[in-house]
């Protein structure tokens, strides 16, 4: 065994070196750069390409009504031969504004999408939003004791139901009547002595400031008198034209009415106007014909009150389908 040795050594010799040799040039192989291979890395170019891009910071806003907010669009950008030349922005409840750093007061609390456009000086333009989070604190609420009725009218009016949190209480309750007059305080009775839809408004303010307005409405009725001075004229062929004058100022609808023959009594109406008419006519009439008109008037409260009647004799045509119009004085 022993002399045998000698002689396997180089064999084994060769047959250890052989792998070896192949795994120095296979990583040889893979340790030598290539000449094809591009950089790890390269910073991008725009080459001639503008670009422009609108930004607004930070990404949400919020605020207390009434809430003052600033929205910061100063790191919009325009990139090569370009410069930005307007920034334009919508506040989401109709307000708009300008610059590149522009203020809103929110009066209502939601979430308003705020927008805005930069345009540059070769054409370019870009758009951004942002959401503004208005929160209501203080919320006004009132009930009144009627809606209507005939003057002199008394309302008392009650805001106790208004809301606040615990930490911003409700120091003042204003009230605006509508009429010219004006109030203060939780409850409050108002007498409105003139005609009209009088629009009331509360608003109600808390210790910090934040405050709502919220409104309603009173329907002043002054007292039904029928129309008077109806008159009626044919200025041509199958027409029929009226004109009164109205002496109460809230009607809430005229009704036309219309009979045919000189001695007839079954009115029927032809048209209903609002109260604010004084003229109507129609056209397309029976030729020849005797009309009787009469005006029907009807208040806030339901009540109506019928004028005198007026005859007319439409001219000659033959025609027997109307069509008719309305002018308001």
């Amino acid at each position: 065994m022993h002399t045998l040795l000698p002689q396997l050594r180089p064999r084994l010799l060769r047959a250890w070196r052989a792998p070896m040799v192949v795994l120095a040039l296979l990583f040889g192989a893979l340790a030598m750069p290539s000449a094809a291979a591009s950089p790890a890395s390269s910073a991008p170019t725009f080459g001639s390409m503008d670009a422009a891009g609108a930004v607004i910071a930070p990404l949400a806003y919020g605020g207390v009504v009434p809430a003052t907010i600033t929205f910061d669009g100063s790191a919009s950008y325009c990139v090569e031969f370009c410069t930005l030349t307007s920034y334009e922005w919508d506040f989401g409840d109709g307000g708009t504004g300008t610059g590149a750093i522009a203020s809103h007061t929110y009066t209502t609390s939601g979430y308003f999408t705020v927008t805005l456009t930069v345009r540059s000086n070769n054409g370019l333009s870009a758009t951004a939003s942002t959401i503004a989070n208005v929160f209501q604190y203080t919320i006004g609420k009132f009930t009144q004791s009627t809606s209507v009725g005939l003057m002199p009218l008394s309302v008392a009016f009650d805001a106790s139901g208004s809301l606040s949190n615990w930490d911003r209480p409700i120091v003042t309750y204003a009230w605006n009547f509508g009429d010219g007059t004006t109030g203060s305080g939780r409850m409050i009775t108002h007498v409105f002595t003139t005609p009209g839809v009088r629009q009331v408004t509360l608003t109600v303010t808390d210790r910090l400031g934040g405050y709502q307005i919220v409104g309603g409405y009173v329907f002043v009725q002054d007292p039904l008198l029928a129309s008077t001075n109806l008159t009626a004229t044919s200025p041509s062929k199958g027409v029929t034209s009226l004109t009164w004058t109205n002496r109460t100022v809230m009607i809430s609808t005229l009704v036309i009415e219309r009979c045919t023959g000189s001695r007839c009594t079954n009115f029927v109406p032809v048209s209903s106007v609002p109260g604010t008419f004084t003229s109507f006519s129609e056209s397309g009439l029976r030729s020849s014909t005797v009309f009787r008109y009469r005006i029907r008037a009807t208040d806030y409260l339901g009540n109506t009150a019928v004028s005198s009647i007026v005859s007319v004799s439409a001219r000659c045509r033959h025609a027997t389908a109307g069509s008719r119009s309305h002018a308001v004085v």
